[in-house]
């Protein structure tokens, strides 16, 4: 599927966009739908789209001049509330360097505890997901969106220049059009009061056995929402899985999207400041972005649970802890790069730790496939962090070192009598000793993020 994570990324850029949640492929799906109807119609990625007014991609202007972030928010409204502002069911930064030819995408909790700018110039204390709906009901310079957009940048510290929208109809249009996608769910999830509209008495009780699922609109919309048994963050995980059949049932059906003709049939379906001409630009980026740099996180390991004076349950997060998070968005294509075996041992002896850890390193940027754990030969709760290099990838290693908050002295150049220490290939073996911050990974260890 190598082929195949380049063509996600072509369908993200492309028209960014029929995404609720995390999905943002979908928009592949209405090009299987165009074939079949138009054959033959509209324009192709292979032709020069770059020539096209405002797409230059290359230095020295167009989209390609600089990093763009974009804010993709899904909104939860439904059909018989009309255009009526809402709050965002969920929400996700996608960057995209085009120097660099990388791009990454940051989830974000709907039940993050931030400030939110107020009309006078001060902050008061919100859920994030409250932003948009005040934004717009308040006549917030920008609406809706502009308030989203001023949230996420003082909070977070990203610039964002972009803003995406859509709602349920949209999510599912796409899904029942592809004839449903199939999902991996890892373990049984229900809900007997599930509810699409959220009238009285409206159920719709929903239940998914562990197992590949097919899954219609519908039915993919309740498997990403479900709040009940389960979390915030555990959602954006599923949203994840969801987004990501999505994708690759639109690769088995071998399509390729047909950006501007698909973008003018479409693009009622969902709100956006990126004009027309950006969106061909967007695809052309898209298609110079190779499949191994593209990078996928999410706030959770910085969150912890709270309950706010008023009763509220929340997460609230630290600078400090999120930091990290979005260092590894923007500026890890070192860990790219090497692409470096990562095995994790307990040198504590605390039960588990080193699957928190490994977890939490696939949460602040490395792939799950190049994260593995093993155990420690020798246990010594008081001994420092061991962070062994035995392939000469040093920029890996001192990331490491970072992100767990040793010192530089931890990371040292593996010698032969340190041969037995892996249980397997790693390049770099992490032995955690008891000098490891790990004070961000209590949201990991309950199994969020």
């Amino acid at each position: 599927m190598g082929r195949g994570l380049g063509q996600r990324l072509v369908v993200v850029l492309a028209i960014l966009l029929f995404a609720v949640g995390a999905f943002y492929g979908a928009l592949v799906i209405a090009t299987q739908v165009d074939e079949v109807f138009f054959p033959g119609n509209g324009i192709r990625l292979s032709q020069p789209l770059a020539k096209l007014p405002g797409i230059d991609t290359g230095e020295g202007g167009g989209l390609g001049a600089s990093r763009i972030n974009i804010l993709v928010m899904g909104l939860d409204r439904r059909p018989r509330e009309g255009k009526a502002p809402t709050r965002t069911d969920t929400m996700f930064v996608l960057t995209i360097d085009p120097q660099a030819k990388t791009a990454g995408i940051l989830g974000i909790p709907r039940d993050l505890w931030v400030d939110i700018p107020g009309r006078d110039g001060g902050y008061f204390k919100e859920r994030i997901n409250t932003a948009y709906v005040i934004g717009e009901t308040n006549n917030h310079k920008g609406g809706g969106p502009g308030l989203a957009m001023e949230t996420v940048e003082h909070n977070l510290g990203v610039d964002i220049d972009h803003y995406v929208i859509i709602d349920f109809e949209g999510f599912k249009r796409v899904i029942d059009a592809l004839g449903g996608v199939d999902v991996d769910v890892p373990s049984y999830l229900s809900d007997p009061y599930y509810s699409e509209s959220e009238l009285p008495g409206d159920y719709d009780p929903q239940e998914f056995e562990a197992g590949v699922q097919h899954m219609d609109g519908s039915q993919a919309l309740a498997y990403s929402r479900i709040r009940r048994g389960s979390s915030d963050l555990d959602r954006i995980q599923r949203q994840q899985r969801v987004m990501f059949a999505v994708m690759d049932q639109a690769l088995n059906l071998d399509v390729l999207p047909n950006a501007l003709d698909l973008w003018s049939k479409y693009k009622d379906t969902i709100e956006t400041d990126i004009n027309d001409f950006q969106i061909a630009g967007f695809a052309k980026l898209a298609a110079d972005i190779p499949q191994d740099r593209i990078n996928a996180l999410s706030l959770g390991p910085a969150t912890i649970p709270w309950t706010t004076p008023d009763g509220a349950a929340v997460l609230r997060f630290s600078a400090e802890g999120i930091k990290p998070i979005v260092d590894a968005l923007f500026s890890d294509q070192g860990l790219v790069d090497e692409k470096a075996l990562v095995e994790v041992q307990n040198g504590t002896g605390e039960p588990g730790l080193a699957s928190t850890v490994a977890d939490y390193l696939v949460e602040l940027g490395f792939a799950s496939s190049d994260v593995v754990t093993g155990n420690a030969g020798i246990q010594d709760p008081g001994a420092a962090t061991q962070i062994v290099d035995f392939t000469g990838k040093k920029y890996t290693a001192q990331k490491l070192a970072d992100l767990l908050g040793v010192p530089v002295e931890s990371v040292r150049s593996a010698t032969p009598e340190d041969a037995d220490l892996r249980t397997s290939a790693a390049d770099i073996l992490v032995i955690i000793g008891a000098d490891a911050q790990l004070d961000n990974l209590s949201a990991a260890s309950t199994g969020g993020g």
